[in-house]
């Protein structure tokens, strides 16, 4: 197995070499381990990183990450559980004229411009960022307080319509 940090890019994507393994958020960078959504960061999330060439001869990484994470409920703030299965693939740029070009295309994919050598703990991260939901939430939060509340406001769409219906 290939070290997550620094590859050679050119040796990892024209090998099509892969590397997997099981992460904790602990071990991330400060953004991922403290991101605001993380219930908890002694999570662990499996990735697997293939490298290859396109039928463009574009050098990439397939990513993928998944696993079962903790986040704060934006209703009830207490954890839920979310399931994570992001795969993505990250296509590498010679420059920044082909980067844009390529974004502005109706399929673009997902670009960052080409380094001789990348980091791809860094890559997971990112990934990892862009997989948690906005606003996650229980299905039901199981709160009396919250559920006897909702109940108990009458619909201003109601009260509307029966000023409606008055005239």
């Amino acid at each position: 197995m290939l070290d997550l940090n620094l590859i050679d890019t050119a040796a990892f994507t024209q090998g099509r070499q892969i590397v997997s393994g099981n992460i904790s958020l602990a071990q991330l960078d400060e953004r991922v381990w403290s991101h605001e959504l993380l219930a908890n960061r002694d999570d662990e999330i499996r990735y697997r990183i293939n490298g290859g060439i396109d039928r463009w001869q574009r050098p990439f990484f397939d990513i993928d990450i998944e696993g079962v994470v903790q986040l704060v409920c934006q209703r009830c703030l207490k954890p839920v559980s979310h399931t994570l299965h992001d795969q993505t693939q990250v296509v590498l740029f010679a420059n920044e004229q082909q980067l844009d070009e390529a974004m502005t295309a109706d399929d673009a994919p997902e670009g960052i411009l080409w380094m001789p050598e990348i980091n791809l703990k860094t890559l997971v991260e990112d990934q990892l960022l862009m997989a948690i939901p906005f606003a996650p939430r229980h299905d039901d939060c199981d709160n009396a307080l919250l559920t006897r509340a909702n109940q108990d406001q009458a619909n201003p769409f109601a009260q509307l319509a029966g000023l409606k219906s008055g005239h």
